[in-house]
Parts: structure tokens; C-alpha cells; sequence
């Protein structure tokens, strides 16, 4: 059962790419996938945001599936503008190996990493959320299935607990529910690495 169903109350949902401002704007609430949020903005986790490096069968057998973080050196990696995109810090166990990635494309927005990846452009890093429907049909590999990438956070921002709405309470709340925990539901599968 969605939100719709259990509230009844009309949203506006804005979809940017950019860190809104909040009055400005005049938005109750955003959701950012970040590691940090700026002072004075009220942030209640909601899931955990992790991201694997992953290519199209017909790139990988092309040009060969890496096998060590140092193999990713040689590789044509498909890069978000952001500054979190612009290396790769690889964990397995104590391990950590930390890749400056060679971008042959570089975009800022994800759609398009996405399907430069999956047009065989080279190695990219994407949100599970984002790939694993294509990791489970086969569309995209996991690349260094044994290593993990950071994983970022989702967040339900909003100015103040004070003078909140009921409406907005209830549907961070119900967001809460809905993807809290340790693990996403999109993470729940094996697909996605």
C-alpha cells in the first residue's frame, strides 16, 4: 500500500539534479543522497545508497573484465561529473585501494552514465537502486564483485520538526518504514552484487 492510499493529500514532485535550497524553493521536503547535509536542515536517514562498478558482456569482451582494482587503470571508465564519481575507493575486508578513474565520458546526470554503460562505453559506477534491473536481466556485470564501494546515504530533508504539517510527518514516517533498514529493498536480491 503507497502513501496516496493511506493519506489523502496532493504532492508536487520536483526531480532535479542539484542541491535545492529548501526556502527558496519553497519545498517541505527533499530527498539527498549525500554523506554530509548542510547545517541547519533537519535530515532522517532512510536507507543505505550503495553503488557497484559495472559494464555491458559486449564491453567486457572487448576489452577484458578487471580482476584487481589496479587492472581498472587501463579501462575506459563512464564518469558522473560529481567529485564523489571522480575515483574509486575499493574496500574487501581490511583492504582498501583507492582507483583514479580514467574517464573516456564524463556526464552529470545519471541517466546518461547509465546508458553509456550499458551501450558498452566503458566501466562506470551506478547506484544499485539504478542498475538492478539490468544486473538481473543480464544488461550489465558487476565488475570487482568482491570489492565493495562506499556507500553514500539517503536522506528525507526538511527544515524544522516545529510547526511541521501532519501530512509531512506522516509521510517521512511512512518513507521510514518504507525503505529503513540496513539494507534497501532494491539490495535485497542478488543482483545486485
Amino acid at each position: 500500500m503507497g502513501f496516496s492510499d493511506r493519506q489523502r493529500t496532493a504532492a508536487d514532485l520536483v526531480m532535479v539534479d542539484r542541491t535545492v535550497d529548501l526556502v527558496q524553493d519553497r519545498i517541505d521536503l527533499a530527498i539527498r543522497l549525500s554523506h554530509r547535509i548542510d547545517d541547519g536542515l533537519v535530515a532522517r536517514r532512510l536507507a543505505a545508497c550503495r553503488s557497484v562498478l559495472c559494464a555491458s558482456p559486449a564491453y567486457l569482451q572487448r576489452a577484458g573484465t578487471p580482476q584487481t582494482p589496479a587492472d581498472l587503470a587501463s579501462h575506459r571508465c563512464v564518469m558522473h561529473s560529481n567529485a564523489f564519481a571522480q575515483s574509486f575507493q575499493l574496500r574487501r575486508g581490511a583492504e582498501v585501494a583507492s582507483v583514479a578513474a580514467k574517464g573516456t565520458l564524463t556526464a552529470n546526470e545519471t541517466s546518461i552514465v547509465r546508458a553509456a554503460a550499458l551501450a558498452g562505453g566503458g566501466i562506470a559506477m551506478l547506484p544499485t537502486y539504478y542498475v538492478g534491473e539490468a544486473l538481473a536481466r543480464g544488461l550489465l556485470q558487476v565488475v570487482l564483485p568482491g570489492y565493495e564501494l562506499d556507500a553514500m546515504s539517503i536522506h528525507a530533508v526538511y527544515l524544522s520538526r516545529r510547526h511541521q504539517p501532519l501530512a509531512l510527518r506522516r509521510l517521512i514516517e511512512f518513507l521510514a518504514e518504507r525503505f529503513g533498514g540496513d539494507v534497501a529493498p532494491w539490495d535485497w536480491g542478488a543482483a545486485a552484487g
